[in-house]
């Protein structure tokens, strides 16, 4: 591409719907190619910014090239690219994910800063989906345990901070680094497929045209895969629990009526909630931040 107009970049983070959304992008990736739009998946930028991501590594000229060059042959001709990547402020690692005073994604900033730079000073609109506590955590849990050590969810809660995952804490660390953020919410994703589309590609009524497959959400495992594989583990500590996890996965696909995990009291959900609720209130008094929200 002779000269890259500008970016869109959808900086996740996991278990806020992204997959889905990239899966509305991928289906209509002709027709976006024939509007000079192009796409960079998350697996396309995980190869690509990786090297952006490791501290220390390459200098900060080569990372670019490397990047103006993934995004020459990946959207050659294009005047805009869609860049979806998940993973940007953090995976679900214990370490990028919690901090040690139970920071959510404590480098994201500096993550962002340097995915930022590699693009080489095209401008960049930025994106950030949230998601109520309440699912968000018990979601990140489950995935976890994909890779992790088994932990209970209760151990995982316990590393969490006493006032609970702030948004608005991720947020202002963000915004001092890209001045402009677009944000929504993970539960609102269905309704705003449209708007979101419009929005990234920055072609107006686009997202309303397109005839996008409509793409489920993953199911949640059920409170009773949930209970069998905790007293599985308590019978046996070395089983596999893996391919137990695997198993509850399956079920859930082929069962998705079971009531879903939910470790939360009547009091904890409640406190939940109100802090949710604070933290919209906060973020959309926030200068330089943009709600997409519902019509």
């Amino acid at each position: 591409m002779a000269r890259l107009a500008s970016i869109t970049l959808i900086t996740g983070p996991p278990q806020t719907g992204a997959p889905i959304l990239q899966r509305a992008f991928v289906a209509a990736r002709e027709t976006l190619r024939a509007e000079g739009v192009g796409l960079m998946t998350g697996a396309e930028a995980g190869d690509t910014l990786r090297a952006a991501l490791q501290p220390g590594g390459r200098p900060a000229a080569e990372v670019t090239a490397l990047t103006r060059a993934a995004l020459d042959r990946l959207c050659p001709g294009a005047r805009h690219v869609v860049v979806i990547a998940e993973n940007t402020l953090g995976t679900l690692a214990p370490p990028q994910f919690l901090g040690e005073t139970g920071l959510l994604f404590p480098f994201a900033a500096r993550r962002l800063r340097d995915v930022l730079a590699a693009f080489g000073g095209a401008e960049v609109r930025v994106g950030l989906a949230i998601r109520h506590p309440a699912s968000f955590l018990p979601a990140c849990w489950a995935e976890q345990l994909r890779q992790a050590p088994w932990q209970s969810f209760q151990d995982f809660a316990a590393a969490l901070p006493p006032a609970g995952v702030r948004w608005l804490w991720l947020v202002n660390r963000m915004l001092p680094v890209c001045t402009r953020l677009t944000l929504w919410a993970a539960e609102d994703l269905g309704a705003l497929r449209p708007r979101l589309i419009d929005w990234a590609t920055g072609l107006r009524g686009f997202g309303a045209s397109l005839p996008l497959p409509e793409i489920p959400p993953e199911p949640a495992l059920s409170a009773r895969a949930i209970r069998q594989l905790q007293a599985r583990i308590a019978a046996d500590p070395g089983c596999d629990y893996r391919l137990l996890l695997r198993r509850a996965r399956a079920a859930a696909r082929l069962h998705p009526g079971q009531p879903p995990f939910d470790p939360w009291s009547a009091a904890a959900r409640a406190a939940l909630d109100r802090g949710h609720a604070g933290d919209l209130r906060d973020l959309a008094a926030l200068p330089g931040v943009t709600r997409l929200a519902p019509l």
